[in-house]
């Protein structure tokens, strides 16, 4: 460099433009104030130290520029807190930007960054979860500043970032990647340097020429040329005391980049700003283009597969049709929320659909929504690391199980017998057996004690005073026994117990339907030999059993070889009424089918597969974090729990669970028992009535004959 300044200054050169650096100009501006050589740098940054003679064209803004600028950004976003990361070269602009600060009613929190000093996470006290970071530092400190929050993963949190960096900076730069992946801001100073800047700066560098040329007069016609270059050299040295030293014309408008959600995408332009009054302009009202703001009335196409009470397809005829149900509600407040309208489309194979080819394609509406044939996959998809690979969920609207549903066998002796179902038959069979021993236990003691005397000792006498306390019937005679006396008063408190359970339970066992699962989890599927699942092919179910390679969901597998192809619930419906399959689905339907059905359809006890719902986007959307947000919201206050109430409410089957009116058949077992008994009793006494007649008879005949023998004997005597 040294030789070739050297060149010029022997030849006919009378002043040098340079498009250069820092440390270059420093090297440039001292050989050429020995040679009284004029020379003009062009740079993007403000440069330390300048000679006497040098004249500097700089694309940066001054301080007080960036600060309005960022001041714009900040009212724009509306945020109420920032946090300003500089160093000792900003300590000026920072307190500027703290009274702007304040005047706008935002708070501020300044943190000075010493060179020796580097970024933690420690040096935000108050982290909130949507933190704002303004680095206001040169170019070089902003870069290791960078550096240095890539490696505590800041660009992956919940931070908002305004650099003063120029895009092209980074774009080759091994930053680029985790600088791009967070919520960035870029405040580009002024031009970029393409061929249009190229040439406003060289004409604005000549125009310099040019003035110092016509400050020398005659200037351009002096054959010394020594002479001129001196004159030159001492025009540039008034315009720098003069403080003549400016940017550029155009320096006063800068650009505001930010990064977008697709990693591939460059910074995107979002704003100018210029020092005119109202000069920021703001592209579509929108500065960060990782954050989703609204579909602006767009129409977004949504598909979905029928499965009650999620979702439901109305056919309206020409080919027409629509979905409704609780997914669309949910669904709904999000059109609400971010403007767009949508349009329904049918599954091209009536599946969910699952990764198929090596994760190259998929299947059902999965694949719809990974080839972009459709916006969203509106249903209860439950989330699994192969989908992932190909498709993004939003936030998980419910947990959900895997049910067993079977047709239900009903059992009408149960039901006439129902009335004596608070107490089991061991139950029955102890009180029984309670009964006989303590009229056993009681007719030894009134055959024993002397105070029972008058009293019937046998057994089936004290089985009656036992009966009849049962039943809380008196009786006349009781001994007056202690013995006896304690035996009675502990039976009675036996009674009351066992009387009081069983009314108290009888209400229950009349009203509630007693309905058991004759298959209550896999166990016991896997265990019988009668019943056969059925899963919905393509479901994320489907899946996990025929990948599974051990265990019990590898024996239901086996169970599945003969397994007819059903893709809703209504063919999975048929083959449970019609034939002996377990259709084993998402807990909410099958809980919804038995509500709707509960005549027909009976669940299993438990649940399994423990899963999370969620609608499907395509990956890298830009809407997902706005969707997100939203979900959570509507979880967090209530609103999903608010809409599944209704639809799982409004089709339950009350008579499975509560009753306004006792049914006959639940009933007419006392009925049955007490016909019974009134045979059995009518029996014994014709039984007792013939018996009696006999001996009647008998005595009848004996006194006849005693009376035939008395006669004789009497007229004999006559």
């Amino acid at each position: 460099m040294y030789q070739k300044v050297s060149n010029l200054s022997e030849s006919d050169v009378i002043g040098i433009i340079a498009f250069t650096s820092c440390p270059t100009a420093a090297v440039l501006q001292e050989q050429t104030a020995l040679t009284n050589l004029p020379l003009i740098t062009i740079d993007n940054e403000v440069c330390p130290q300048t000679y006497d003679g040098h004249h500097h064209l700089s694309m940066l803004p001054k301080c007080h520029s960036q600060i309005s600028q960022f001041i714009d950004i900040v009212l724009h976003m509306k945020w109420e807190h920032v946090n300003a990361i500089y160093d000792s070269e900003s300590s000026f602009c920072i307190q500027e930007l703290i009274v702007l600060l304040s005047k706008k009613n935002v708070l501020s929190n300044v943190i000075f960054l010493p060179e020796e000093q580097h970024l933690t996470l420690e040096i935000f006290p108050e982290q909130g979860s949507e933190e704002v970071i303004y680095v206001a530092t040169d170019k070089e400190r902003t870069l290791s500043i960078v550096s240095e929050a890539m490696a505590v993963d800041m660009f992956n949190r919940s931070f908002y970032w305004v650099l003063n960096l120029d895009p092209y900076t980074l774009w080759n730069s091994i930053l680029y990647k985790p600088v791009h992946e967070g919520c960035v801001l870029l405040i580009s100073a002024g031009l970029q340097q393409n061929e249009t800047t190229t040439a406003d700066l060289l004409s604005e560098a000549l125009s310099v020429f040019q003035r110092g040329l016509d400050f020398t007069g005659d200037g351009r016609y002096v054959t010394d040329l020594k002479s001129l270059r001196y004159d030159l050299h001492q025009y540039m040295v008034l315009m720098d005391s003069s403080n003549e030293t400016r940017l550029i014309d155009k320096e006063s408008h800068a650009r505001v980049f930010s990064s977008a959600i697709d990693e591939e995408t460059p910074f995107q332009e979002v704003a100018e700003y210029s020092q005119e009054p109202n000069s920021f302009h703001v592209v579509e009202d929108r500065l960060y283009k990782c954050i989703f703001k609204d579909f602006g009335n767009r129409t977004l196409k949504v598909v979905s597969v029928e499965e009650k009470p999620f979702q439901m397809r109305v056919d309206k005829g020409n080919g027409s049709f629509y979905y409704y149900g609780f997914t669309y509600d949910l669904l709904n407040e999000f059109a609400k929320q971010f403007n767009f309208r949508y349009e329904f489309v049918d599954s091209v194979d009536g599946l969910y659909g699952n990764p198929t080819n090596h994760d190259k394609n998929a299947s059902g509406m999965i694949g719809m929504v990974m080839r972009g044939e459709a916006d969203i996959a509106v249903g209860p998809f439950t989330i699994t690391a192969e989908r992932r690979k190909v498709v993004d969920f939003l936030y998980p609207f419910q947990e959900e199980g895997v049910g067993i549903i079977m047709r239900k066998v009903d059992n009408e002796a149960e039901k006439l017998f129902r009335v004596f179902s608070p107490l089991d038959t061991d139950s029955w069979l102890a009180t029984g057996t309670a009964a006989f021993v303590a009229a056993v236990v009681l007719s030894i003691i009134v055959k024993l004690s002397p105070f029972s005397k008058g009293l019937h000792n046998k057994v089936s006498a004290s089985f009656w005073l036992v009966f009849s306390a049962f039943l809380h019937q008196g009786e006349e005679k009781s001994s007056k026994s202690v013995p006896a006396r304690l035996v009675m008063g502990f039976w009675w408190v036996f009674t009351i117990i066992v009387m009081s359970l069983y009314t108290a339970n009888l209400a229950a066992f009349l009203t509630v339907s007693l309905g058991k699962a004759q298959i209550k989890n896999l166990e016991e599927l896997v265990a019988q030999t009668v019943y056969k699942p059925l899963i919905r092919d393509g479901s994320s179910l489907h899946m996990l059993f025929k990948k599974a390679e051990g265990g019990i969901y590898k024996k239901i597998w086996d169970m599945m070889r003969d397994m007819p192809k059903i893709i809703s619930f209504e063919e999975g419906y048929e083959m449970i009424v019609k034939s002996n399959y377990v259709y084993i689905t998402d807990e909410s339907e099958a809980r919804f089918m038995t509500m709707k059905d509960c005549k027909n359809l009976e669940m299993g006890d438990e649940t399994l597969h423990k899963g999370m719902l969620s609608f499907v986007i395509k990956r890298n959307a830009e809407f997902k974090g706005a969707f997100d947000k939203h979900m959570l919201k509507m979880v967090q206050i209530g609103m999903v729990d608010k809409y599944k109430k209704i639809w799982w409410d409004t089709h339950s089957c009350h008579s499975a669970n509560t009753a306004t009116e006792l049914e006959f058949k639940s009933t007419s077992g006392i009925f049955i028992v007490y016909s019974s008994f009134i045979f059995i009793s009518v029996i014994c006494c014709l039984v007792e009535l013939y018996l009696r007649g006999r001996k009647f008879k008998k005595n009848i005949v004996r006194s006849s004959s005693e009376s035939l023998q008395d006669i004789s004997v009497a007229m004999g005597d006559n």
